[in-house]
């Protein structure tokens, strides 16, 4: 049976290694959705960081974003489901990512929120490359938040994530879920969220079932998405664990390893049957 639906994390996965789309790339996927097999883009990015991706392969199928706390349609970006963090629960993670020295920041509509307008901020800014405002409240978001956020995210080196990520798990388990989408970045959404549950929402809208889809990943943050998948593709770049865990590996993302599994599946007549939204 065709895959009707493709779901591509972005970061490491669908995007080079220089955060870019090539033409090898939209020239494979939009082979696809002229087959009739939809694109679902799964990101940690806000909506509107995904909005040159959508328009550049005339995505149609529902967006993920925020590592699946919030499911939205492509082209209007009406929410079609979301699982928010909510203000108090916001203000302790802020609370613990202070206390431990991490840049935190939390989002709201095309804006991200934080208390300064630090390198930190700046740099994920430029990351995103995209018409997103950064909102320097001046003061600590612990006592500043007062509204739901769909994701918050702390930022530092490398190092440092490495050395506050067991302390922030074991802090927060049960009531947040946590995990790193970037060596530099600690993500943290509801427990309802995440990009598994995002895809069963997607699932449900579109009348496909997870049999006929297809997903790609290649961080921690994507595996709960993998697995639950009909198909699991993990990238020759990505994470052991997720490698071990998927069904097959594709080539790494500076390989294309996206268009070229796509490539093989439309010679195959392996993608296709129609779109259903």
């Amino acid at each position: 049976m065709p895959y009707r639906l493709i779901a591509a994390d972005m970061d490491g996965t669908l995007l080079d290694p220089s955060s870019r789309l090539t033409e090898r790339t939209i020239k494979a996927l939009r082979a696809a959705e002229e087959a009739g097999a939809g694109v679902v883009l799964a990101s940690g990015r806000m909506p509107c960081a995904l909005r040159y991706f959508v328009e550049t392969l005339n995505i149609t199928a529902p967006l993920i974003a925020y590592n699946g706390a919030l499911i939205a349609d492509p082209r209007t970006e009406e929410t079609l489901g979301s699982f928010p963090i909510e203000a108090a629960l916001g203000r302790e993670i802020a609370e613990a990512c202070e206390a431990l020295g991490l840049h935190i920041q939390a989002y709201e509509g095309d804006a991200f929120w934080c208390e300064t307008a630090n390198q930190f901020a700046k740099d994920y800014q430029t990351f995103l490359n995209c018409p997103v405002r950064l909102e320097a409240v001046g003061e600590k978001l612990s006592t500043w938040l007062a509204f739901d956020t769909p994701k918050m995210l702390a930022i530092d080196t490398a190092q440092r994530v490495q050395e506050c990520l067991p302390r922030l798990k074991e802090r927060f388990a049960g009531r947040v879920k946590i995990a790193t989408s970037n060596p530099k970045f600690i993500e943290f959404v509801s427990p309802k969220a995440g990009k598994a549950a995002a895809l069963a929402r997607v699932s449900e809208i579109t009348g496909v079932p997870r049999d006929e889809i297809i997903a790609f990943g290649d961080g921690l943050n994507d595996l709960d998405m993998l697995e639950w998948a009909g198909t699991s593709c993990a990238m020759e770049n990505g994470a052991p664990e997720v490698k071990a865990r998927s069904t097959r590996v594709v080539p790494s993302n500076a390989e294309d390893g996206v268009a070229q599994a796509v490539e093989a599946l439309l010679r195959d007549g392996q993608l296709g049957g129609g779109a259903a939204w």
